[in-house]
């Protein structure tokens, strides 16, 4: 059975949760993705702002000082690399997304009974990587 770590992207590119508009857009285009993972100061993933976050920003007048807290999607769909490609693509097709953050759980330094693991993204798989393994 194929995974997500046969199909994935690894290495995803990060925004902090107090980077701004502009600054997303910067990494966005420089890179040419549509889409990136926030992270609070200890590397956890909090939220994904999309290409459609940046335009919808965009239509409501939104400064480019706005901080990409305020418009990201505050959660993110994610999976581990253990995941099996074809519930990678029914998560897609369920909740209407292009993209799945793949994490890597790991304990912080100070785990609370709130936080007692943090979910650091490694990859990304996307509806992309899904129509290449159908083609295989």
């Amino acid at each position: 059975m194929a995974r997500v770590r046969d199909y994935m992207t690894r290495g995803v590119y990060t925004v902090d949760e107090n980077a701004t508009l502009e600054d997303v857009v910067r990494v966005m285009a420089r890179y040419r993705i549509s889409g990136v993972a926030v992270v609070g100061e200890d590397g956890d993933t909090l939220g994904v702002v999309s290409d459609t976050d940046v335009l919808n920003a965009i239509v409501e007048g939104r400064s480019t000082d706005t901080r990409v807290s305020e418009i990201m999607m505050p959660f993110t769909l994610i999976v581990d690399e253990d995941t099996s490609v074809e519930e990678a693509a029914r998560i897609m097709d369920r909740e209407r997304v292009h993209r799945l953050f793949v994490v890597k759980e790991e304990r912080p330094a100070k785990a609370t009974l709130s936080k007692p693991y943090l979910q650091r993204p490694v990859g990304v798989i996307t509806s992309s990587d899904i129509v290449r393994f159908v083609a295989e």
